[in-house]
């Protein structure tokens, strides 16, 4: 039996300085004692946390085409979305949904929780499932500018081996629907 105690391997904060306050991030640089006693320097990245949507809609599985501005790249994600200071995931979800590709769902089943890039950043998504949807018109923040795209099912598995998905979330789900449908 596995011992649950780690706390051998914890790492404690013994300065801290904010070096970037934004609207969407806020940055930390902070020195770490290590387990066994030496320091070392971490620069930590905090976010309030975002949503995504696995969207399947009459043999099609929805995504958005957007350019992003970090990787100088055109990428093909599931929909997705920031949490916004006192709103619930759920509620970040229903509103990203209808925003993003026009959908509303009978229901949104929670699929998985992860962080994305745990060695420097906090940022974790909440991975729904939106159910027995129905469509109505994309509804985008001023500041968004995107396509929707719309695959079919059985595209799903060949995309995924060529590379046309390349960020976590949407590989996460693209995965979770090829095995849940038996693609």
């Amino acid at each position: 039996m596995e011992n649950n105690d780690y706390s051998h391997l914890k790492e404690e904060i013994i300065s801290n300085k904010r070096i970037f306050d934004g609207h969407v991030i806020k940055v930390d640089h902070s020195r770490v004692k290590l387990p066994d006693g030496q320091t070392a320097d971490r620069e930590i990245v905090y976010h309030k946390g975002a949503v995504s949507l696995i969207a399947v809609h009459d043999g099609e599985m929805y995504f958005v085409r957007q350019y992003r501005v970090a990787p100088d790249d055109f990428l093909l994600e599931i929909p997705a979305g920031k949490i916004e200071v006192g709103e619930a995931p759920h509620e970040t979800a229903v509103k990203e949904l209808r925003e993003e590709i026009g959908g509303i769902a009978g229901t949104l089943e929670e699929i998985q929780e992860f962080y994305v890039s745990p060695g420097f950043s906090n940022e974790y998504v909440y991975l729904y499932e939106a159910k027995d949807m129905t469509m109505e018109t994309q509804a985008l923040d001023d500041d968004e500018f995107l396509d929707i795209v719309k695959v079919r099912l059985e595209d799903l598995k060949k995309l995924l081996q060529e590379g046309a998905f390349r960020d976590s979330k949407t590989l996460i789900a693209v995965q979770h629907v090829i095995a849940s449908y038996n693609l």
